[in-house]
């Protein structure tokens, strides 16, 4: 393994178990405790364990995490730690519908339930210049966070940060496609519209 990838590996495992905890364990923390915390975890993803350590074993059985999947935990992590600003309802809809139809596309293809073969097309220089003008098209439209997975998806493409040589695997994972499938289904049985309603309370007439 080159020291990129697993500089990458561990990286992704650190952020998910980071923002797993502060999902469990919510609250503001001083700085000392946040250092100690991030020491530990770096730790706990060295150590080794079966002749690898325990972030090589996480991943082998869970998979490796898309550069996606990995910057929404990142802002996940930072929004609980009080250092971003938390996503707008809207973001999460418009992200949560770009990944349905991206995984719906891709996996459906993987699985030979479709006979066209959109995996390959992720292994096309031309593919990566598409995915930067869709990114373009979300930032214009203020979908910051959407526009930022992308590009990272690209930049770890390019930089080959990701064990595959393959855009989509850079782009999306199946732990994002679930997760993105549950939300929808979530937003759909709640029976919100999915534009933002503004409600103007008035006041009552004497």
């Amino acid at each position: 393994m080159s020291i990129r990838l697993w500089i990458w590996s561990h990286l992704s495992f650190i952020i998910l178990v980071a923002a797993v905890l502060c999902s469990l364990f919510p609250g503001r923390r001083s700085v000392v405790t946040r250092m100690l915390c991030c020491f530990a975890i770096v730790g706990l993803a060295v150590l080794p364990i079966q002749h690898l350590d325990v972030s090589g074993l996480v991943l082998g059985h869970i998979g490796v995490l898309s550069a996606s999947t990995m910057v929404l935990l990142l802002q996940s992590l930072l929004s609980q730690l009080g250092q971003t600003k938390r996503r707008g309802e809207a973001e999460d809809r418009m992200s949560g519908i770009v990944w349905f139809l991206i995984g719906s596309v891709i996996y459906t293809s993987t699985f030979g339930i479709v006979e066209q073969d959109f995996y390959a097309l992720g292994y096309q220089t031309q593919m990566s210049w598409i995915v930067l003008a869709v990114s373009g098209i979300a930032a214009l439209l203020r979908h910051w966070l959407l526009a930022i997975c992308l590009v990272t998806a690209v930049l770890a493409l390019q930089w080959r940060l990701c064990e595959s040589a393959n855009l989509w695997d850079c782009m999306i994972d199946p732990w994002l496609f679930f997760a993105s499938t549950f939300q929808l289904l979530h937003w759909a049985i709640r029976g919100r519209p999915f534009h933002e309603t503004t409600v103007t309370h008035t006041q009552p007439i004497v």
